[in-house]
């Protein structure tokens, strides 16, 4: 079914968060006709001459004890006021001795990410691979207005990852990316929610009006909560309105406008408010979703080819860079013996990330903010015999191997170890 199906298009995804125009609408007509890359350098440019506070300024520190970590960070995050979201952010695990030089700082937005979408908290869930908001999440949560920040808390998170050039370690399915975008909904958008739910209502749609009315539906809407069920009417007396070959496209509609508007209406305009204070919608609007998606989440599958041109070489490395029986021993593994998800784990050992940015490798950025290459360090098997990683600053420091197999064996190794905290720095 395509994005239009009978009389059924779209529904406006609009809800009433008033940001103040950062440039006039004939310059953004301008940008939205660049391309992607283009149009990303802008991006980029807009957020540093307009949005983020310069480093003279201060910036702001969160304390976070890994044990507590999405609580640490709620309610520290939580309690700024919306200018100081703007400034630069570093961040502290206590009771460890790293100093936020930016791979921290990676590194903590990975693992709130990663709590904010756990199952078990009930705010997102998975489908297709991409994360969206679970339209039951008060009602697992137990508490409305903790639910409701909670989701204020995660617009603020995203925002920061967007100000601050973090990729996701995750991907937002394409009707929430519309949400932040105020872009039309489509019927097809329901596919990607709700398979099950997409081919019962095409085939209501489709079907005979004999078969419509042997269906013996009403106009309610059945969801699970809390290990409950619970029935909300569509609309006014909807629970004795039955379903008819007459008034389907009315069911349709509803029904299409519940699950992707109404039953969440209250947490997106949460996590809107949050991202928003953060990023304004107004330079956002130069992306359709699927750029969003790719400046937020980054390229989803590791290009080799354009790692290895954007890699420089340090020490005995240098003279003969890809040419160095080490480094072809490297690329060997990265290209041809590790599969994708080892890819990103060696991604995530180096540079505390999950992703690639928008632009690629020559986009990885170090702990000031600037660019900086994946780089790659010579050490002698004497000094240390795991590879070691410089969060901050992309940097490998791989040891002078007798054989590829002892390079692999090492590589292997330290990516499948969970590393997490100060092992790397």
């Amino acid at each position: 079914m395509g994005a239009r199906e009978g009389d059924i298009e779209w529904l406006p995804a609009s809800f009433p968060i008033h940001v103040k125009e950062a440039t006039t609408l004939k310059d953004l007509a301008a940008v939205i006709a660049l391309p992607f890359r283009q149009k990303h350098l802008w991006f980029v440019e807009q957020l540093a001459d307009r949005v983020q506070r310069p480093w003279s300024e201060g910036h702001i520190r969160l304390d976070v004890n890994r044990a507590k970590l999405l609580e640490d960070s709620f309610n520290q995050l939580i309690s700024l006021h919306p200018s100081e979201m703007r400034r630069w952010m570093r961040v502290q695990f206590v009771e460890e001795a790293g100093v936020d030089a930016g791979g921290l700082e990676r590194e903590w937005f990975v693992l709130v990410l990663q709590a904010l979408t756990d199952p078990a908290l009930g705010l997102f869930f998975q489908q297709h691979g991409a994360y969206s908001i679970n339209p039951t999440a008060v009602a697992a949560i137990g508490d409305r207005e903790l639910a409701l920040q909670y989701y204020y808390f995660a617009g603020r998170v995203l925002g920061k990852a967007v100000l601050e050039h973090q990729t996701l370690p995750l991907a937002l399915s394409l009707p929430l990316l519309k949400h932040i975008l105020g872009t039309p909904l489509t019927f097809s958008d329901l596919e990607l929610l709700d398979p099950d739910l997409y081919r019962s209502l095409a085939y209501i749609h489709r079907c005979s009006p004999e078969e419509v009315e042997a269906l013996h539906l009403d106009f309610t809407v059945t969801f699970e909560a809390v290990g409950r069920q619970e029935v909300r009417e569509l609309k006014p007396g909807g629970k004795d309105v039955a379903l008819t070959a007459q008034n389907r496209r009315e069911y349709l509609v509803l029904m299409m406008r519940y699950q992707l508007l109404d039953g969440v209406k209250h947490q997106v305009w949460h996590l809107l408010r949050g991202f928003y204070e953060v990023v304004p919608k107004s330079l956002l609007s130069v992306f359709d979703y699927q750029e969003l998606q790719l400046l937020m989440s980054g390229m989803p599958v590791i290009d080799v080819q354009d790692w290895k041109r954007h890699t420089e070489y340090l020490g005995r490395y240098q003279r003969l860079g890809e040419r160095h029986r080490v480094i072809r021993w490297f690329w060997e593994v990265v290209e041809h013996r590790l599969n994708e998800e080892s890819r990103v784990r060696l991604l995530q050992f180096i540079t505390g990330g999950c992703s690639v940015p928008a632009q690629g490798f020559k986009a990885l950025q170090s702990n000031d903010g600037n660019f900086r290459r994946f780089n790659i360090q010579s050490v002698s098997t004497q000094d240390c015999v795991f590879p070691r990683a410089h969060t901050c600053f992309n940097k490998l420091d791989l040891p002078l191997y007798n054989s590829l197999e002892e390079l692999e064996g090492y590589l292997t190794l330290v990516i499948n170890i969970e590393i997490t905290g100060f092992t790397i720095d």
